[in-house]
């Protein structure tokens, strides 16, 4: 029996920041913390992450500074880039079984998955994870949207035990300080009484994010399938404190 934990970033509404917590949060642990993670990428509506490995594969072999860190990086590292595996939502729980079962032993195998709760195989899907994080921002429509799909897998997976969801949390995202903002405060208390709780940390908004190695220069990069952030961009992004609570929470 695999120990693998399958978690997944999800919302039903784009721009909350799902697949760029994805690719931060396993980066991060892959490649700064050393746990084994995979990425399942079931998003057909736009299969994000699998996009983004094109461009961070493209950007590093036409940047020469990125192509000088990622021969020094790799040759400290000594193991390959974690996989990022494109299917459907149908089929993602199935792609992630054979992959194990094909000798590979990911602590931690990321879903990224759109969040609709009106499609039963996105519902299955969820339903399978053992962890979800719900992106969710100040903005009022991210904001409601994320609200209502956490409120719906609650109550329709969690609290009824149709699911091998063990915890679900919210995160907050594009925030514009390092603490939570009195509008952060008064939702986390609104969403306490739907049985609903979000993480103590924020990611912070901010440019830094935006750096994915596409500008020539000793520019670093942040967000990235095949590095791990820049350490002169960490500070002040809020991702180390992050990744530590999620840890936490995954027992990972």
């Amino acid at each position: 029996m695999s120990d693998t934990i399958y978690v997944a970033f999800a919302t039903q509404k784009g721009g909350a920041g799902k697949s760029t917590l994805t690719a931060l949060v396993a980066s991060y642990l892959h490649y700064v913390e050393g746990v084994d993670v995979t990425v399942i990428d079931c998003d057909s509506t736009q299969h994000s992450m699998y996009v983004y490995r094109e461009h961070d594969l493209l950007v590093t072999n036409e940047n020469p500074y990125l192509k000088r860190v990622m021969h020094k990086f790799y040759t400290k590292f000594k193991k390959k880039p974690y996989q990022i595996l494109l299917t459907t939502p149908a089929d993602a729980v199935t792609v992630a079984e054979s992959h194990i079962d094909e000798g590979n032993s990911p602590k931690v195998i990321f879903f990224d998955v759109t969040g609709t709760i009106n499609d039963e195989e996105i519902v299955n899907l969820i339903a399978r994870m053992h962890y979800i994080f719900v992106p969710i921002t100040t903005e009022t429509g991210e904001m409601a949207s994320s609200i209502s799909f956490a409120n719906n897998v609650h109550n329709r997976m969690v609290t009824t035990g149709r699911s091998s969801i063990r915890e679900m949390r919210l995160v907050w995202n594009k925030i514009t300080s390092r603490e939570k903002s009195r509008l952060c405060e008064v939702i986390d208390n609104y969403i306490s009484k739907l049985g609903l709780s979000s993480l103590d940390t924020v990611l912070v908004k901010s440019n830094k994010f935006e750096k994915d190695g596409m500008k020539l220069g000793n520019t670093g990069v942040f967000r990235s399938t095949m590095l791990p952030p820049d350490k002169r961009l960490l500070k002040g992004s809020n991702l180390e404190e992050l990744v530590k609570e999620i840890r936490s929470v995954i027992n990972v």
